[in-house]
């Protein structure tokens, strides 16, 4: 592919432009693969998410019917997460892949270029892009997360949110039927001001990180947590049945339970859950569901798991409103 050097350099720098002008990464993800589909000639190109389990999926693709040789798959799958590339050469075609997994490990995203051959300016190009594509998702990324405990903050809740209803939107699962999906929990330390009051703020800070950290070990890493504000936390929990959900969030009020905070000692969680079905309400109703099922635990005693569900079907929460609002206490 044939270039004069101010050519390139506009090119480059056009596409360096809008690729900063985004404020997500999907939109980030975007804007990288259309500028290498008209940077680099006959090239194809395909973003492949990756599970824990090994399982992946297409997020973009402008060859979605090709069918990937398995060596290639397991290539992306094994790629270590501080290798930022590397190349495969298979039955005449080059294969160029690039990670693109900033912050948390799962789920996985990697880059896959293929063509007949590469040069090196063209090479050299790829690399470059995908790297300005990380450093700047490495920037969004802090953006995202909550300055004390480390975890995610409202913004990424929102994104992720908004994540959820597209693709429950677009899927063909029956989570309706199967009851399996997405779950979203409340968690609100108890009597977390008495902590503050009779230690003061500086170890109330430190039950609040170590609290974090409590979530983290008792979650997968598909899971997402959340510090929704004080002493109030929210955990996404991902494609997983109700009976899982109660004993993930089980397991975190226990894990919490037995824990000997430094000074405080014994610290207890309360906890509302509801599964988040955005094909029947808005996710944000899931939210409100979680509140109520959350309070619910509180007002019988705290330490202790709720499901909006099951409070609904029991008749110990009363019915949300005909006009998708919901009854006040």
């Amino acid at each position: 592919m044939e270039h004069t050097s101010p050519e390139l350099i506009h090119e480059v720098l056009e596409s360096i432009v809008v690729l900063t002008e985004q404020r997500d990464q999907r939109s980030l993800e975007n804007s990288l693969f259309h500028a290498l589909e008209e940077m680099l000639e006959d090239v194809a190109c395909q973003v492949l998410e990756f599970t824990t389990d090994g399982a992946y999926r297409i997020i973009h693709a402008n060859h979605p019917e090709r069918e990937l040789p398995s060596q290639l798959l397991q290539l992306a799958r094994e790629m270590p997460e501080d290798e930022e590339s590397c190349a495969l050469v298979q039955a005449g075609v080059h294969y160029q892949l690039f990670n693109l997994t900033a912050g948390e490990p799962y789920p996985r995203r990697v880059l896959l270029l293929w063509r007949g051959e590469w040069d090196e300016i063209d090479t050299r190009l790829a690399q470059g892009m995908a790297q300005v594509y990380m450093n700047f998702t490495r920037l969004l990324f802090d953006s995202e997360k909550d300055t004390l405990t480390g975890l995610y903050n409202r913004k990424r809740l929102e994104a992720r949110l908004e994540e959820i209803t597209q693709a429950q939107l677009n899927s063909r699962r029956e989570e309706d039927r199967t009851g399996r999906g997405e779950y979203l929990a409340l968690l609100d330390l108890d009597h977390f001001k008495r902590i503050n009051d009779e230690h003061g703020h500086l170890i109330g800070d430190e039950v609040l990180l170590i609290f974090a950290n409590i979530l983290r070990e008792s979650l997968r890493d598909t899971d997402m947590s959340f510090r929704y504000g004080g002493e109030e936390f929210l955990v996404l929990l991902n494609d997983t049945s109700r009976e899982n959900a109660r004993a993930v969030l089980e397991r975190i009020r226990r894990n919490v339970e037995t824990h000997a905070f430094p000074q405080v000692g014994r610290v207890t969680v309360s906890i509302g859950y509801s599964h988040i079905d955005c094909t029947l309400r808005p996710a944000s109703l899931a939210l409100r569901e979680a509140d109520q099922a959350l309070y619910y635990a509180k007002e019988q005693g705290r330490n202790q798991v709720r499901d909006y569900q099951s409070l609904l079907s029991d008749g110990l929460l009363p019915p949300p409103r005909q006009d998708g609002g919901m009854e006040m206490f």
